[in-house]
């Protein structure tokens, strides 16, 4: 039996799908929830490890702080996907998790995840094969934004958002709006300015809807186009959802 089986874990999270063992034991650990407000801090950079998390509803950014206060967001989080993986093993979280609305989350501590882990091979295997991924695509990711102008890191800001956040409605996609400027900036190391101003330029050649915070995606192959020269191989096309049988859960 399916360890999540009974649990209120989204059905497309990675544990959901691939962990066999029955540990009855440690089942209350994962039942039990927590409810986070909008704009509330999940965890901080420097926290204390005490395990991880799977968001069952509401959507979250994790970013990175550096020089002089600096923010960056290095990963965008719908429900089923794992939050605070990359504190396994390191004393403290190296990153801050942020719900961008109101948002539930499953938490398991670490030592119960670990037993859970020594005694499924599968679950184990897959987990791995998550790290590889979300490893190369930080990899590509750093090397392409070092190369990128201005207007190609906002085409991609925008396709990454799709791959997450995005919905279709008939032929258009429409964007999370909970996202700020700021916060689409923040995805490709840029200024709010900058992102403006691309935005202003990609809705006068007919590209993207602009309305307030909202932002329908009109015509994404030709954002796609502006970026295709950075993705040449389609493991690397990961970060715009053109592989979309491969589900970063």
């Amino acid at each position: 039996m399916n360890l999540f089986e009974n649990s209120q874990i989204t059905e497309d999270s990675l544990l959901k799908r691939f962990c066999s063992s029955d540990a009855s034991g440690e089942r209350q650990y994962l039942t039990s929830t927590i409810r986070y407000k909008k704009g509330q801090y999940i965890f901080h950079e420097g926290d204390l490890v005490y395990g991880i998390y799977i968001i069952q509803t509401g959507k979250v950014k994790v970013i990175s702080t550096g020089y002089n206060g600096k923010t960056q967001i290095i990963r965008l989080a719908r429900p089923g996907y794992l939050l605070g993986f990359r504190g396994l093993g390191a004393a403290h979280y190296m990153i801050s998790a942020i719900a961008l609305e109101d948002a539930t989350l499953c938490f398991i501590e670490t030592e119960t995840f670990t037993q859970i882990l020594q005694n499924d091979a599968i679950l184990s295997y897959q987990l791995m094969l998550f790290f590889a991924n979300e490893l190369r695509l930080a990899e590509s990711r750093m090397k392409n934004l070092a190369q990128m102008t201005v207007r190609e890191k906002s085409a991609e800001a925008l396709l990454l958002i799709k791959q997450v956040f995005g919905s279709r409605s008939q032929r258009e996609i429409v964007l999370d709006n909970s996202l700020s400027r700021k916060d689409i900036a923040e995805l490709v190391g840029m200024s709010p300015e900058q992102i403006t101003r691309s935005l202003s330029e990609f809705k006068k050649e007919g590209f993207i809807q602009v309305s307030g915070k909202a932002i329908t995606l009109l015509n994404p192959d030709a954002l796609y186009k502006l970026v295709a020269p950075y993705f040449p191989s389609p493991p690397n096309r990961e970060t715009l959802g053109e592989a979309r049988h491969i589900r970063m859960t």
